[in-house]
């Protein structure tokens, strides 16, 4: 559980409310949806009567009972002998107890006299409870109580304030009698996201990463909101051992797969308890096909129903929420975990059969019946008439709509790939693929299509199948199978991608213009239609190939076709590369916590996100997370960007001294083929370093062994070199010329750095960046000190005087507020409340000299030099 208890804004609303003094007693009933969090907040109120000095007597409603006990004076008998001593009670209350106890009985319900003795008795028995000090009492799940209101009026007669929680909203039967009766009602709402978000920190250990809680708020929907729904859901994925900690996050395993409510929910109990047809309709209703009340008797036919049995469970579903309407007349799921959750219990096969039975019975032929023929999948026999409508039904989707076309196109194949037009339709579904960037999925088809075609594929087709095959190869870091290359295999082309792959997967070295010319047939392919190559800077392309991702190279071989992968070691990889470089770093982080939890990752592919990982926690000042990074980068393939990392996490540490000797050790023993780079970084870093600590030495040998290298290897040490000779000449053209590449490069971090330092040469204070195309990305840390020769003690660096003084949560303030957030998200952000940020925040005021946000996010405080190269 977390360390702290912070209460959460919207519950204290209605603690308030729960409030008494003591005085004036009133019965408040607390309603909420199931799981809604009445229980906790009912806890949470009496644990603070309790702290008032008020004595509160807590009954559970749902408790033990026997089936007559109309009244639930068996609960209350449990919770009077269970607090006796911890009540000031009348000396007579034992003969009170013994009194009700033998008149609650079957017989005394039955009878109109002994049931009103009954009544009178517990009057009798409240009365005698807390007369020592004011008693509230505290009756959860009132709603249970066969007749709560006879109970709750008993109290009530004997003084006593009553609290009494109830689940349902106004229209609910069994609690408009005890709402009316009460003098007030307080509606417990659902959790703001922020607020559910807090209670995730709450209730685990560790926090959960980004996209994890994306995935629970995308799957759970309006229930993200309910606390029970939230924290049972989270239960549930730990118990399936589907979170784990990576990155010191709690991740998703497979985030692909979709995330379900558990079995006990709410929602998932009320779709049992209507059977298999309310498991069938709410399937249907999350299908592509969709369900209408047009759809209900087809359906009913299709499942060997009758159409009353269906028509009444559909209407049941629509009156417990499970299915709403849109207002189109088609009904939705009220929640996809509970499709998922319901599609887990039936089956693939089962959902396959059950729309196969409806394509074979429906009479339509709109895309309604397409929907449900492509939903089929294979379950359905192979009929060639059905290939037509499918299809045309696929030129029909939206382009965006990237999972469905797939889907189509593969039912267009399925029912006519043997047919005249079998070729077309393959290439039609290998572009679907790639357009979707499903690189597993397209593997499996080209090894399903050559099967089909009992391996005798025709001459023009090998060529754009084995590309397929090739690029699946390359993205899923599997190699292609035997009997695929033996069919595929013939033509320079095919053997030419086929070739590539293989060295790709061995980790052979692979250059720009060989992925280009082995991929050219997809390109070229007439079925995929005339592509315009994307503009993309050569320079990226090839760096993040040196770090053995070949999206970026990919993307302009192929041009608008490609999309990058959606899952796979390489799609995390990616997604650590490209947002490293866009300063996406929380984005990043993320994909570098799921790369860990994916199977099968490369060592390469592990290296380069671990150690991006360490640089960017470190530049966040998360020194403790970036040394585990690159702790479990260990030896890696790429030491020299290690050194790199490794330099720059021990400047953020304040030895500046010893960062400068430990990466000048590490490049006095580096090779002349070490990762390129990451020896420019290095250098870089190096000459940034001496700069900034006033080592004038170490700087003009870092610009030496920068030119050096620019003699043999231009590119990326051009662009060095002319950074290095603007940070140690002070030269604003040389660094005006360093700028055009680091743009073309479309590097954020160091494009940020750079122009901190154009704008301290220049005189314009450090906002400037603010008013880049995008926004500054939080990919900085300044350094506080820095150890100089002269001064074992360590000294203030060369800096902006309005940079002293600002302790690291100011700093941290400071970096947010540039970044839009509110107090609130600055709190959520810090782990504080909303008032200790307010606090600090009239702190920088007065340092900054200014009095609003706006005039402190574009002040010069916090300004100071920074590493060039991030």
């Amino acid at each position: 559980m977390g360390r702290q208890r912070a209460d959460l804004a919207s519950r204290r609303a209605v603690l308030d409310a729960l409030r008494w003094n003591g005085k004036r007693a009133e019965l408040v009933v607390v309603r909420a949806g199931r799981g809604g969090g009445k229980s906790t907040v009912a806890a949470k109120a009496a644990r603070e009567l309790t702290q008032a000095g008020v004595g509160v007597l807590e009954v559970a409603g749902a408790g033990p009972r026997v089936e007559w006990d109309l009244f639930g004076v068996h609960p209350v008998l449990a919770a009077v002998r269970e607090s006796f001593e911890l009540i000031d009670a009348d000396p007579r209350l034992a003969e009170a107890i013994d009194l009700v106890n033998r008149l609650c009985t079957a017989e005394s319900y039955a009878s109109p006299a002994r049931k009103t003795g009954l009544l009178t008795a517990l009057v009798t028995l409240f009365g005698r409870l807390g007369s020592g000090r004011p008693l509230a009492v505290l009756i959860d799940d009132a709603d249970r109580i066969p007749r709560p209101v006879p109970l709750l009026a008993a109290v009530r007669r004997a003084g006593h304030h009553v609290v009494a929680t109830v689940t349902g909203g106004p229209d609910r039967d069994e609690t408009r009698e005890l709402c009316a009766f009460a003098d007030r009602v307080a509606d417990l709402p659902p959790l703001p996201a922020e607020e559910s978000e807090q209670l995730l920190r709450q209730i685990v250990t560790v926090p959960l990463d980004e996209r994890t809680r994306e995935a629970l708020r995308d799957a759970l929907g309006g229930w993200y909101g309910n606390p029970g729904t939230l924290v049972a859901t989270v239960a549930e994925l730990l118990r399936q051992e589907r979170l784990a900690v990576a990155g010191g996050r709690w991740c998703l395993r497979d985030p692909g797969r979709a995330i379900a409510l558990p079995a006990g929910h709410l929602l998932t109990a009320a779709v049992a308890r209507h059977g298999k047809p309310a498991a069938n309709a709410v399937l249907l209703a999350a299908s592509e096909a969709g369900l209408t009340a047009g759809d209900v008797p087809v359906l009913a036919e299709a499942m060997g129903g009758t159409v009353a049995e269906y028509g009444t469970v559909v209407d049941r579903l629509v009156a417990d929420g499970i299915l709403r309407d849109t207002g189109t007349g088609r009904l939705n799921c009220c929640c996809t975990a509970l499709a998922t959750a319901v599609a887990e219990r039936a089956g693939a096969a089962a959902i396959e059969g059950m729309h196969a039975a409806i394509a074979g019975r429906s009479t339509a032929t709109d895309s309604v019946a397409a929907a449900h023929i492509a939903a089929a999948g294979r379950s359905l026999p192979a009929r060639p008439e059905l290939a037509g409508p499918v299809r045309e039904a696929a030129l029909r989707v939206a382009s965006e709509d990237r999972n469905r076309l797939v889907t189509y196109r593969y039912a267009a194949w399925w029912h006519g790939g043997d047919g005249v037009d079998g070729g077309r339709l393959r290439s039609e579904v290998v572009s679907a693929l790639v357009h979707t960037g499903d690189y597993e999925r397209l593997g499996g088809f080209v090894a399903e299509a050559v099967r089909r075609a009992n391996a005798v594929v025709a001459v023009g087709e090998r060529a754009g199948l084995a590309v397929a095959a090739a690029l699946a190869a390359v993205h899923t870091g599997r190699p292609v199978e035997e009997p695929v290359r033996k069919a595929l295999a013939y033509g320079d082309a095919a053997i030419r991608a086929l070739a590539l792959a293989d060295r790709w997967l061995a980790g052979a070295p692979v250059g720009p213009e060989e992925i280009a010319a082995a991929f050219a047939p997809r390109a070229r392919d007439r079925a995929m239609g005339r592509v315009r190559r994307e503009r993309r800077s050569g320079a990226s392309a090839a760096e993040a190939l040196a770090y053995r991702d070949p999206v970026p190279v990919l993307r302009s071989a192929l041009g608008p076709e490609y999309h990058v992968p959606t899952a796979g070691f390489l799609a995390h990889q990616h997604r650590v590369v490209d947002g490293y470089t866009s300063g996406d770093w929380s984005g990043a982080l993320s994909a570098a916590r799921e790369l860990e939890l994916t199977p099968g990752a490369s060592e390469h592919a592990l290296a380069c996100a671990r150690l991006l990982a360490a640089e960017m926690c470190g530049r966040r000042g998360e020194i403790r997370q970036a040394n585990a990074w690159l702790d479990a980068a260990g030896p890696t393939v790429f030491p020299a960007t290690r050194a790199w990392v490794a330099t720059g996490l021990r400047y953020l540490d304040g030895d500046a001294e010893g960062a400068l000797a430990e990466g000048w050790r590490w490049y006095g023993s580096c090779p002349e083929t070490a990762d390129e780079p990451g020896l420019a970084r290095l250098l870089i870093r190096l000459a940034s370093i001496a700069v900034e600590s006033d080592r004038r030495l170490p700087a003009g040998r870092a610009l030496a062994e920068i030119d050096h290298h620019a003699t043999g290897r231009p590119g990326r040490f051009t662009e060095a070199a002319l950074l290095v000779r603007g940070l140690v000449d002070d030269d604003v053209t040389a660094l005006r010329a360093a700028e055009r590449h680091v743009r073309s490069r479309g590097d954020r971090p160091d494009l940020v750095a750079l122009r901190r330092h154009l704008n301290r040469l220049e005189g314009r204070p450090w906002p400037a960046e603010a008013h880049e195309p995008a926004r500054p990305a939080r990919v900085t840390r300044p350094i506080t000190k820095v150890k100089r020769p002269d001064d074992g003690e360590g000294s203030e660096a060369p800096r902006n005087a309005r940079f002293t003084g600002l302790s690291p949560v100011e700093r941290r303030i400071l970096d947010l507020i540039r970044h839009d957030k509110t107090n609130r998200q600055i709190a959520l952000d810090l782990r504080v409340s909303a008032k200790t940020v307010e606090k600090h925040l009239t702190r920088l005021f007065a340092k900054a000299g200014c009095r609003t946000r706006h005039g402190l996010a574009m002040s010069g405080l916090g300004a100071g030099p920074e590493s060039i190269g991030a």
